[in-house]
């Protein structure tokens, strides 16, 4: 029975591509290892505090009540002291707020002073805040009044995302990039400097089966790519994934056709390892940076923002985050596929005006 000329160079082309160490290294233990470190650090996911130093110069019940307040709040890390220590600390920046309970608290009107950190406006406004809150609450009991206002707290069952849930979809798109462009362009490039693709052009092999055979072996690498990662996710990390993972797949797969082709083209303009390498780099290090991969775009400027949405990696990265945190459907996500669509197209037409078979 005669064999399949594509499957037997799909097969062979697998074989190489697991035997390529530097190959597995880049497009899947690279990945890992930031999203094992980015993971542990756990950026976005711990409760924000503020620091607040308190000198108590009265030592009654009235100060007690208030400093036993604030060290029920989560969001505070209470520091006491005495004056001199609490400023100085204040001045190195450790402190956001060093508020003074003088002795006469409790024995009438009474100002409190506070130190603030004007370095840091965003959380001294917060311990400012926190400060009145129960200073007002003090002097209520204290005058045996009852606000006229109250707070009715009701808690409401609702998703509780964290930063390891935005940071593993992302981590999947760029596994999927650095597969497409590093997998493609230093194997093609060796291939040229060696002669081997002109070799193989003399074979009565089609070329067909030769490119499509490499798409194959490159496709199947991120669809592994994906269950790793996402596996990983889940069961070290505790990823919250809600959605599809077939429908994650189809968008990995489609979404690597863009960054395989543009490893062909960079292959193909290159005339050796040494130019591919900055040339690949300088595709991969702004999209890397700027398409949403380990923090979300809206902290960036509106004007980069509007950017840096169009970029192959944003469309990419944000399909597989909308599939896996929201469990959308293809459907829902058809404005980002169409993007990956266009960027997949643009990308096959320079591949096949670059891509040459040999150094020219």
């Amino acid at each position: 029975m005669k064999r399949s000329p594509f499957l037997m160079l799909t097969w062979s082309s697998l074989k190489a591509y697991f035997r390529n160490r530097g190959a597995i290294f880049f497009s899947l233990l690279v990945p890992l290892m930031i999203m094992g470190i980015f993971g542990l650090i756990n950026f976005g996911n711990s409760t924000p505090s503020v620091n607040i130093g308190v000198v108590d110069q009265a030592h009654n019940q009235v100060s007690g009540r208030i400093i036993s307040s604030l060290q029920g709040i989560k969001a505070v890390k209470l520091h006491t002291g005495a004056l001199d220590s609490e400023r100085h600390e204040l001045q190195q920046g450790n402190r956001d707020l060093v508020a003074v309970l003088p002795a006469s608290i409790g024995q009438g009107s009474t100002a409190i002073t506070a130190y603030y950190n004007q370095g840091n406006p965003q959380n001294s406004q917060v311990a400012i805040a926190i400060m009145n809150q129960f200073v007002d609450r003090a002097s209520f009991a204290f005058a045996g009044i009852s606000p006229s206002l109250t707070l009715d707290t009701r808690p409401v069952q609702s998703r509780n995302l964290t930063y390891v849930d935005f940071l593993v979809p992302g981590m999947i798109a760029l596994s999927i990039m650095q597969t497409g462009l590093f997998g493609v362009v230093f194997t093609f490039v060796q291939w040229k400097q060696r002669g081997i693709l002109r070799r193989l052009m003399a074979t009565p092999m089609r070329v067909s089966d030769f490119f499509f055979s490499q798409l194959a072996t490159r496709l199947t690498t991120v669809a592994l790519q994906i269950v790793v990662l996402l596996a990983v996710g889940l069961f070290v990390f505790h990823f919250h994934f809600a959605g599809n993972l077939l429908y994650l797949l189809i968008v990995g797969i489609i979404g690597g056709g863009i960054f395989l082709a543009m490893g062909l083209a960079i292959s193909g303009a290159s005339k050796s390892e040494e130019t591919a390498a900055p040339i690949a780099n300088l595709v991969s290090l702004p999209l890397m940076f700027l398409s949403g991969i380990f923090f979300s775009r809206s902290n960036m400027p509106e004007w980069l923002q509007t950017i840096t949405q169009y970029s192959p990696l944003t469309y990419v990265s944000d399909a597989l985050r909308s599939i896996s945190i929201d469990g959308a459907s293809l459907w829902a996500i058809r404005t980002d596929l169409l993007g990956i669509f266009i960027w997949l197209a643009i990308a096959v037409v320079i591949a096949t005006r670059l891509f040459k078979w040999e150094v020219v």
